[in-house]
């Protein structure tokens, strides 16, 4: 047995690994993810924060399916919101909560949807601050990450959710994680 051969085909494995290591949690995307609270969809519609027009983006589920669900981000100006993954998606303009609740009920009407439930309504955190709110589907968990490089920066917000439908606990098309992984 050679050891000096053994010895260098050690150092370079090891050598080899720590560079694998560094490049898988480079590729990581870090964020964190951002706090929300649930809030009564009636009460909200009725109050100013209902009422005020927020940028909207709508985005749904895919695949084997045969009937998707349907999620909505609504959020303020001089936020970033990407998706990223194939998520379906449509960006609506401003809209208000009952304005998105309406196009809610036309887009399963067109489609001819019989399941899908009425929309929980939650406010998303950015700190202490309201920056936005999801509205979707009981059967759909949705995540907003915070993934702003700087502290300067331009807030860059990160959507993902997983399909609850599945029997076998979630469908992981949708992983959580910000990097998508």
């Amino acid at each position: 047995m050679n050891f000096a051969r053994t010895k260098y085909r050690f150092r370079a494995t090891a050598a080899a690994m720590a560079v694998i290591t560094i490049a898988v949690i480079g590729a990581c995307a870090s964020g964190n993810i951002l706090k929300w609270n649930q809030v009564d969809s009636a009460a909200m519609m009725k109050s100013d924060a209902g009422m005020q027009k927020l940028n909207t983006v709508r985005f749904e589920t895919f695949g084997p399916d045969a009937e998707q669900l349907f999620g909505y981000f609504l959020y303020k100006d001089g936020i970033e919101v990407i998706t990223g993954e194939g998520i379906p998606q449509k960006r609506l303009g401003k809209l208000t909560l009952r304005e998105v609740m309406d196009d809610y009920a036309r887009v399963v009407r067109e489609r001819q949807f019989t399941s899908g439930s009425n929309l929980i309504v939650r406010e998303v955190l950015r700190g202490d601050l309201v920056v936005g709110y999801t509205a979707h589907d009981i059967n759909m968990d949705v995540m907003i990450w915070d993934i702003t490089a700087d502290k300067d920066a331009k807030v860059v917000l990160r959507l993902v959710y997983r399909d609850l439908r599945k029997k076998d606990g979630g469908d992981m098309r949708r992983n959580m994680h910000p990097a998508g992984r």
